[in-house]
């Protein structure tokens, strides 16, 4: 029930209003009635009314005057008008005052009742919304720590500024302080034996459980000295976010790096690997740093797990190689596509006489190959095959043998012929299977006046360029030929077989045209449909 009250100095107004109006019906409890807006005022701040129905002219304290006041202190409180005045100032004025009503008297019940009514929809409307925002609320302050996280691993991947990110912190409390900032990333490494023999579920859930345990060592450790910002992020690892003047940083992120290793093989018994990015002067730089760690800890496959690994101990810029691997990797992937081999060996040369020229340190060179083979590994994958029928389970194992740059080239141009032979020998074996479906398929529908070149190229997923060469290349003939010649060799047949017309023999062969079905063939054979029939039949040949 809403409560209600009526304001208005006409002592007959007030008890016809009370005595007549079926109240809880209009789903509201009359809390009171008073004949000023003074007492009337008074009440309200004692009462707290849903609904508040005043005269204006009154002693002491008229109607708007009343209205100002309450709806200044009691925002979600309906106000409605009840006058005898039919001044527009009046109504003009209750309007600024945003008044939810206006009713004139004198009162008619059936009215002043349906005003009730949608008073009480309009209040459990209200309601409802108030609510749903309550909970809305409730789930938001539930959701927090999900959503900082997912802020903290948006801002490490995804390009933000400066202000987007100041704002983000201070929506979530976090505190990042300092002249220049660093991210670091932990890896625990041997999670997946724990409990070996165990069942699947049980080894899942120890594997959760002591990464979690690695995210509160890291996360206490940094609170303790009071620095930085610890998350986990999506791919099961621990990230940690540091600022601090520009002499200290790095120096601190060593520190703390080896506390945090410290503590979780004392108390977790297992070894954790740590990649830390370069300092950067500008907070929206940590996404540079994250992913410089990241690649700190790709270097475990040269250095050995549980290692802290800065990246600037690992990549030194220039000379740590040439500065343009990106264009290398490019230009050799390149040449793997369109299988040219003496291309990609001219590529190879020129990379490594850079890569000697350089002075690059022998684990970039291993980096190197790792990338090389990882992208090995994706063009054979795009062409939609299995990478592991040429390279293996584990084709990363191939590299750590190499002991010299000379080495790795011959292996990198052994390398690059061999996955130009298995993507040759693949795609001509798909191709011929796509090809001999295409024929198959014209060999079907040579009869439909519409088969096109477009709806053969459809039916085998091929784009009308590929396919037109591709077609060429095994058959000889374009398209618009091979069509062409197999239903003017049906026609022969049935010229010869038949006594069929032609114009029933150029609809059987996919032509709506008789007379061009005749050029067509005329322009073919040399002679008419029925010149052919005739020398065929004297021939002996029907």
């Amino acid at each position: 029930m809403y409560k209600i009250m009526i304001v208005d100095d006409e002592d007959e107004v007030r008890e016809g209003v009370k005595r007549l109006t079926d109240w809880e019906r209009c789903g509201f409890e009359l809390v009171g009635d008073f004949s000023n807006g003074r007492d009337a005022l008074e009440a309200v701040e004692r009462l707290h009314p849903d609904v508040v129905i005043t005269d204006i002219n009154m002693p002491y304290m008229d109607g708007l005057e009343l209205t100002a006041l309450i709806s200044g202190m009691y925002r979600e409180l309906k106000i409605v008008i009840l006058t005898g005045y039919e001044d527009f100032d009046y109504a003009k004025q209750a309007i600024k005052l945003k008044v939810n009503e206006y009713l004139l008297k004198p009162i008619n019940l059936q009215e002043f009742t349906d005003l009730l009514l949608k008073m009480k929809r309009e209040l459990d409307d209200e309601q409802a919304r108030m609510e749903d925002m309550s909970k809305l609320r409730q789930q938001l302050h539930e959701s927090l720590p999900l959503l900082r996280e997912r802020f903290l691993d948006k801002l490490v991947t995804v390009p933000m500024t400066v202000h987007d990110i100041e704002l983000k912190f201070h929506y979530f409390q976090i505190k990042l302080e300092g002249a220049t900032f660093l991210a670091m990333l932990f890896d625990l490494e041997g999670a997946g034996e724990a409990q070996r023999g165990s069942t699947s579920t049980v080894v899942s859930g120890t594997e959760e459980l002591l990464r979690f345990a690695m995210f509160n060592i890291a996360q206490e450790i940094l609170q303790e000295e009071n620095e930085g910002i610890v998350f986990q992020t999506r791919d099961d690892k621990v990230a940690a976010l540091l600022g601090g003047p520009a002499e200290d940083t790095a120096v601190k992120a060593q520190k703390l790096a080896a506390h945090v290793g410290q503590a979780v093989q004392k108390y977790l018994r297992r070894d954790v690997s740590i990649g830390i990015g370069r300092v950067y002067t500008s907070i929206a730089q940590l996404r540079t740093s994250y992913q410089e760690a990241c690649s700190a800890l790709d270097y475990r496959f040269l250095l050995g797990s549980g290692r802290i690994i800065s990246i600037q101990d690992v990549e030194f810029g220039d000379r740590n190689g040439p500065s343009n691997y990106y264009e290398f990797e490019k230009k050799l992937m390149a040449a793997l596509k369109t299988a040219k081999a003496s291309h990609a060996a001219v590529i190879l040369d020129e990379w490594f006489t850079e890569l000697k020229e350089s002075g690059a340190t022998a684990s970039s060179c291993y980096g190197y190959l790792h990338r090389v083979m990882a992208a090995f590994i994706n063009v054979i994958a795009q062409s939609g095959f299995d990478d592991s029928e040429l390279l293996g389970e584990d084709p990363f194992s191939r590299i750590p043998p190499l002991k010299t740059v000379d080495q790795m080239k011959s292996w990198l141009e052994e390398m690059c012929r061999s996955v130009i032979a298995f993507l040759s020998e693949r795609r001509t074996n798909v191709n011929n299977t796509q090809l001999q479906d295409a024929i198959l398929y014209i060999n079907e529908h040579y009869n439909d006046p519409e088969l096109s070149l477009s709806q053969v190229c459809q039916h085998v997923f091929l784009s009308l360029s590929y396919f037109s060469g591709l077609f060429k290349q095994q058959t000889g003939d374009t398209f618009v030929e091979y069509l062409t010649r197999l239903r003017l060799d049906k026609a022969k047949q049935l010229l010869i077989t038949t006594q069929l017309k032609t114009y029933d023999i150029a609809e059987r062969v996919g032509y709506s045209d008789p007379q061009y079905f005749s050029v067509i063939f005329k322009r073919n054979t040399g002679r008419t449909p029925k010149e052919y029939r005739t020398i065929m039949k004297e021939s002996g040949t029907s």
